[in-house]
C-alpha cells in the first residue's frame, strides 16, 4: 500500500511539472499599443530551431514548427522548406542569432535597436537579416515577395529537471521589423517538461509563443472580457434559479 502511493505522488508529480514553468517575460518598446495587429500584415516565419535536446530532432522540430506557423494562417511564410538553401548561404544558424539578439537587446539593453548590442555574437545579426531580405525572394521562388515582420522561435535544453525524468526549456523569440531595424517584441521563458512528454510540449510552445507576441488589441480585450462577464451572469441567474425553484418544490413537498 505503501508503495502504492508512492508511485502515485511520483506520478503526480510528473504531472505537476510537464509544461510548467517560472514567470513568462515579454517585453515592447515605450509607445507600443501593447499588441501587433496581423490583419493584412505578412510575417516571414523563420525555420525551427533548437539545441542540446535529446530525441529526434526532426520529430521535435516539425512538432514545434507546426504549431508555431499555424498560427498565422495565411499570414505566414515558411521559411523552413529552404533551410538547406540558407545553410548554402551562410544563414543556417540565422534563427538562433536573431533569437538571442532580440531577447539581448531588449531584456538587457531595453533597446529595440540593434545598436544597443556588443559584442560580435550579435553585431552581425543585422548584416544577416539584410542578407536575408535580399536573398528571400530568390531562395522562395517568388521575385514578387512582399513581407512586413520576421519572427522567430528557438528552444535550448538546460539540462535535467529537479525530478528525474524532466528537461529544463528555454523558450526565446521574438518579432522582428526589417524594413524600421526594430525589435517590436520579444519573449522569454524557461519551463520543465517530462521527456516522455517533450514531442507533445513542442505542439504546445509554438501557439504559446505567438498568443505572448501578438498580444491583444484593446477591443479584443474587452471583447473577451464582456464574453466572460456574460457567461458568469447567465450561469450564475440560471443556475440559482433552477435551485431555488427545485429547492422550493422539494421542501413544499
Amino acid at each position: 500500500m505503501k508503495k502504492l502511493a508512492l508511485i502515485g505522488i511520483a506520478v503526480l508529480a510528473m504531472a505537476l511539472v510537464a509544461g510548467c514553468g517560472s514567470k513568462v517575460k515579454v517585453w515592447r518598446p515605450d509607445g507600443s499599443p501593447g499588441y501587433i495587429d496581423m490583419q493584412g500584415k505578412k510575417f516571414l516565419v523563420m525555420p525551427a530551431d533548437m539545441r542540446y535536446l535529446p530525441g529526434d530532432k526532426l520529430k521535435l522540430a516539425a512538432a514545434l514548427f507546426g504549431g508555431f506557423i499555424a498560427e498565422f494562417g495565411e499570414n505566414g511564410i515558411s521559411l523552413q522548406p529552404i533551410q538547406p538553401m540558407l545553410e548554402k548561404v551562410g544563414l543556417g544558424d540565422l534563427s538562433w542569432k536573431l533569437a538571442r539578439g532580440l531577447v539581448h537587446a531588449a531584456f538587457f539593453h531595453h533597446s529595440s535597436q540593434w545598436d544597443s548590442c556588443g559584442g560580435e555574437d550579435y553585431s552581425v545579426v543585422p548584416n544577416l537579416v539584410k542578407t536575408l531580405v535580399e536573398k528571400v525572394a530568390e531562395l522562395l521562388g517568388k521575385p514578387d515577395l512582399k513581407f512586413d515582420y520576421i519572427v522567430v522561435l528557438h528552444i535550448d535544453s538546460r539540462g535535467a529537471g529537479t525530478i528525474p525524468g524532466t528537461l529544463k526549456l528555454r523558450v526565446i523569440g521574438g518579432v522582428y521589423d526589417p524594413m524600421k531595424d526594430e525589435i517590436l517584441v520579444a519573449v522569454d521563458w524557461d519551463q520543465v517538461t517530462a521527456e516522455d512528454a517533450l514531442l507533445a510540449e513542442m505542439a504546445t510552445i509554438g501557439p504559446k509563443a505567438v498568443g505572448l507576441m501578438m498580444g491583444k488589441s484593446p477591443e479584443k480585450k474587452e471583447a473577451a472580457a464582456e464574453g466572460t462577464a456574460e457567461g458568469t451572469t447567465e450561469g450564475t441567474a440560471e443556475g440559482t434559479t433552477e435551485g431555488t425553484t427545485e429547492g422550493g418544490a422539494a421542501a413544499a413537498e
